[in-house]
């Protein structure tokens, strides 16, 4: 009997893009028996998830330290079910702080018993933001990494670890809207009619930010009562979404293929950052991001983080394409303000559709297909 694979994912991103490679091993290959952990699109995929994929999602550097103790019994548990399950290889996607935990005590005992797996990582750290610091420990006890930027490689090939760019699943979706026949002035002056809310998918994230931009539809609605609002919501948070925007006129969308129609849709968003900034400039859609955490997780990312690389399209592109609003700056106000901006703007519209021009074409690396970069990074350890 074929050895198993364990893969390993605690947010709803890392679900969906750990679901992508899941597929693409499924298509490649004998499809394989998953074990790990992960959420409701890995179990369609064929996972058998040993925990709820939620008990691994924190928000900031406090709700790390909260959550310490907890994150460490759960990832010494999930060691040993590594070491009994003697998989043939092990994928942790994203959230790299449990990751690197995970990983460095498999290390410990793998070496302990005299047996080993190789351990790929999927979504390199994010040096080109918070720095080379963060390199050393992750080189340490990852064998691989499948970077989805195409720059990414490079920073880690010089310290030995075999790193593969897989470029980004969304960027193989016919996403971009089909161009307007006609691009007049008059045509752009066509009423707005559709924003779309996107709070986060942490429920933390939901508490701290949607408020905000529920402000932020209040101010922008005395400006234009016939604008409509509309939020695809996590269906996990849906209760918590349900309850904060009771009688605000905004319409929840909670069907799991709302999202990219509507952003493809809208005439603008509110976001927060993440990989949904990612899904919107390959739709083309113009708007605003930010985020806002606690204040002592916002003092030290000040510290940590260059702000200007936060928001993926900005830092691919090179230039911003979204402005960003970080803690006491995402305001109701100014988020209404900026997303005015926008909508009010000529131009925004043809420059969000060239950047999801070239922003396709960059992470695609010139492939056909994701499963074809992900089967061609991961065959030297599953052939």
């Amino acid at each position: 009997m074929t050895a198993p694979i364990f893969i390993l994912a605690g947010e709803a991103s890392g679900d969906q893009l750990a679901a992508h490679l899941m597929r693409a091993v499924n298509n490649a290959y004998d499809k394989p028996d998953w074990i790990g952990v992960g959420g409701r699109l890995m179990q369609a995929e064929g996972l058998e998830s040993w925990v709820d994929m939620e008990t691994l999602s924190v928000m900031g550097f406090d709700g790390a330290l909260k959550a310490y103790r907890r994150l460490s019994r759960l990832a010494g548990d999930l060691v040993e079910q590594v070491i009994k399950a003697r998989p043939r290889l092990v994928l942790t996607i994203d959230n790299k702080g449990f990751a690197v935990r995970f990983a460095s005590r498999l290390k410990r005992r793998m070496k302990a018993v005299g047996w080993s797996v190789p351990i790929i990582h999927c979504v390199a750290p994010t040096v080109w933001a918070w720095g080379m610091w963060r390199v050393k420990k992750f080189v340490t006890v990852m064998d691989g990494l499948l970077c989805l930027f195409p720059f990414e490689p490079d920073y880690f090939k010089p310290f030995g670890l075999d790193a593969h760019f897989i470029g980004h699943p969304e960027a193989f979706g016919d996403f971009l809207p089909t161009q307007p026949a006609n691009n007049s002035i008059e045509e752009q002056k066509i009423k707005f009619n559709k924003i779309i809310l996107l709070p986060g998918s942490r429920r933390s994230e939901i508490s701290l930010i949607l408020p905000k931009m529920l402000a932020a539809t209040a101010i922008i609605k005395r400006h234009d009562r016939n604008l409509n609002f509309v939020l695809p919501a996590v269906p996990h948070l849906l209760p918590l979404i349900q309850s904060l925007v009771a009688e605000s006129g905004v319409i929840i969308l909670d069907q799991p293929d709302d999202l990219i129609p509507a952003l493809q849709t809208s005439d603008a968003m509110i976001a927060t950052s993440g990989t949904i900034t990612l899904q919107a400039a390959l739709c083309g859609t113009v708007g605003v991001t930010c985020y806002r955490t606690s204040a002592f997780s916002g003092f030290i990312g000040r510290r940590l983080v260059d702000l200007d690389k936060v928001i993926l399209p900005n830092a691919i592109l090179g230039r911003p394409l979204y402005p960003f609003y970080f803690q006491e700056e995402a305001t109701g106000k100014t988020l209404a303000a900026a997303t005015l901006d926008c909508l009010y703007d000529a131009n925004a519209k043809s420059s969000a559709r060239q950047a999801a021009i070239e922003l396709k074409s960059l992470l695609t690396g010139g492939a056909q297909s994701f499963d074809e970069l992900v089967i061609s990074a991961l065959k030297n350890w599953l052939d």
